[in-house]
């Protein structure tokens, strides 16, 4: 049988607003690709507070407006 190396590959999937996220989601943050953990919204819905865990596990809060586009990012699986 021969041996398949399978490598995941980070790619780009998708633009979504704030209320489309959910848990777990790889999103851009200016850091860099970050996991969604929590995410909240004022009263009025018109800002979103994400807390987002880094590489390192530390965790931080992201501020968005309901229409800010936020960059998703999904593993994809590809034989070398």
């Amino acid at each position: 049988m021969p041996a398949t190396i399978n490598a995941m590959e980070l790619i780009h999937a998708d633009d979504l607003t704030p209320d489309q996220l959910m848990i777990d989601d790889l999103i851009a943050v200016e850091d860099g690709i970050v996991e969604v953990k929590t995410i909240t919204s004022d009263a009025t819905g018109d800002k979103y507070f994400i807390d987002c865990q880094n590489e390192f596990g530390e965790i931080e809060t992201v501020e968005f407006n309901f229409d800010s586009q936020i960059k998703l990012f999904v593993f994809i699986e590809r034989e070398v």
